[in-house]
């Protein structure tokens, strides 16, 4: 059984509390789970797109893990997403389609507590 990819996006993950958790919990099943941190690899933002493809290539399953800002995922994951899944490699009439077949699921932190989280407070400032 191939391992899942979990393509972590956190761009304070020393001061987070619940991503720095699951990251902890994550690394104790090394044999389940290939971690990799899109602001720890790529400081400079400027990604190595034959590698990134590469590696998506690799597993069939991928969960995007990230804190939610602003109703939008942040802005490295967002410029990531543009740049490696592109028209040609993963999708296109041309392309070998090779994001087709991935499971792919969201890990997403909200960055307050659940009791916080209704539709009353959610449109509230």
């Amino acid at each position: 059984m191939k391992k899942t990819l979990i393509i972590i996006t956190h761009p304070d993950m020393d001061n987070s509390v619940i991503n720095k958790r699951w990251l902890t919990e994550l690394e104790k099943y090394p044999e389940k789970f290939q971690i990799h941190q899109l602001h720890k690899v790529y400081p400079d933002q400027k990604f190595d797109i034959a590698a990134e493809q590469k590696l998506i290539e690799e597993h069939d399953h991928i969960i995007f893990q990230f804190p939610y800002y602003w109703y939008c995922a942040p802005a490295l994951l967002k410029k990531w997403l543009d740049e490696v899944l592109t028209h040609g490699w993963a999708y296109g009439s041309s392309s070998g389609f090779k994001f087709r077949g991935k499971k792919v699921a969201l890990a997403i932190s909200l960055g307050f507590e659940r009791r916080t989280f209704t539709t009353r407070h959610a449109f509230e400032i």
